[in-house]
């Protein structure tokens, strides 16, 4: 079933796969910002920059995309991480990226415990397959639960987040790591990640997910998706 319009036979129908407002344009080779002025660089990754070394985001965070991660989120629907997957290969491999293994954002036990399951793990493990590198579900934990990120304001995201997470450096140290996760808004929960494996060694962090939010993105339809994420990701 579509998890979009709820079309029966196919996991994302292909009249809802053409309204994806795919991220497309000059972006900034760090954070993903949109780059009007055709610079490579935001002002506040060259003001302060991110711990991590890029991040990339399939689409804008609305309409079909937000209807696939409320599937994967709140419906256990992880046939959509394996679709989505072969797109995601493609971002990273277009965006010239070598990773060594594939992680999820980890859930919190309290709420791990009343899902039963992470939505960001459906999507990293198949994209781990489809990189041919190691799936990582344990190379780093969440040490501290955390209120829900809904809501608040860039800094209480951020503050939010600080010492939430640890990485194993037997897993980690060393190695070239991509991140996952479903959806990404001010990017604090990649940060406080990449902090974490940055801590236990991990040479490179790397963030993926499949929406951002807010952001007014140049977009794409899917007929210019890869040029586009070409476009994006030209690192």
């Amino acid at each position: 079933m579509c998890a979009s319009c709820g079309e029966i036979g196919s996991r994302l129908c292909t009249r809802c796969q053409s309204k994806i407002k795919f991220i497309g344009g000059n972006r900034c080779k760090i954070c993903g910002e949109p780059m009007p002025d055709g610079r490579t660089t935001c002002a506040a990754c060259r003001n302060k920059p991110p711990t991590y070394t890029a991040v990339i985001n399939l689409a804008v965070y609305e309409g079909v995309i937000r209807d696939c991660i409320h599937s994967l989120k709140y419906a256990n629907n992880p046939g959509l991480g394996e679709f989505f997957s072969d797109w995601l290969d493609e971002l990273v491999n277009d965006a010239g990226w070598s990773v060594d293994g594939v992680m999820p954002v980890p859930l919190g036990a309290q709420r791990l415990a009343e899902r039963g399951y992470n939505q960001a793990a459906s999507i990293a493990k198949p994209l781990a397959l489809r990189l041919g590198v190691r799936y990582l579900p344990f190379g780093i934990e969440r040490v501290r639960d955390t209120p829900s990120q809904v809501g608040l304001s860039g800094e209480a995201r951020r503050q939010n987040v600080i010492g939430a997470f640890k990485a194993n450096p037997d897993l980690v140290a060393g190695k070239r790591i991509l991140i996952v996760d479903d959806v990404m808004t001010t990017g604090a929960t990649l940060e406080a990640c990449a902090s974490a494996l940055r801590e236990a060694g991990s040479a490179e962090v790397y963030g993926l997910t499949l929406g951002r939010f807010g952001a007014h993105m140049t977009t794409a339809n899917k007929s210019n998706r890869s040029s586009s994420i070409i476009n994006q990701s030209n690192y």
